[in-house]
């Protein structure tokens, strides 16, 4: 079978490791990373939920990252509406995630900005379309 993305998946591939190696360079776990990117990205203070959902990360996988993270003092875990549990950063969080997670979160934002409005608009959409219609595509699969 002929892979018509072989040359995309390499460069995903690429790309993940990139990132991978960008995160443990900062001593971060990947899952430390994407809690604070999330919280970076939605604020302090967002829904435990949230960070999984976003992540694309396991719920076992996040809840066990949040509680070394919080037993370490980098976050405080908060009852929130409902069953919600809201995830804030202390003052060592904020500082580690300053000086690890936002300056990976700066150098995607430099790339990103290099390139015109208008690629940054097709990149987006068309890496949309693909998500939804893999994601469509694949349930049919369940």
């Amino acid at each position: 079978m002929v892979v018509k993305l072989r040359e995309f998946n390499n460069v995903m591939g690429q790309i993940e490791g990139a990132y991978h190696s960008a995160i443990v360079s900062t001593g971060l776990s990947d899952s430390e990373f994407d809690i604070f990117y999330t919280i970076n990205s939605e604020g302090d203070g967002c829904n435990q939920s949230l960070i999984y959902k976003l992540s694309g990360q396991s719920k076992t996988t996040i809840n066990s990252a949040i509680k070394k993270m919080e037993q370490k003092g980098l976050l405080i875990l908060r009852k929130g509406d409902g069953r919600n549990t809201k995830v804030f950063l202390t003052e060592a969080g904020k500082k580690l995630s300053k000086n690890t997670a936002e300056k990976i979160i700066q150098i995607e934002n430099e790339a990103f900005s290099s390139w015109s409005p208008e690629e940054q608009k097709v990149f987006l959409n068309l890496n949309r379309r693909f998500l939804e219609l893999f994601i469509e595509k694949s349930s049919e699969l369940i």
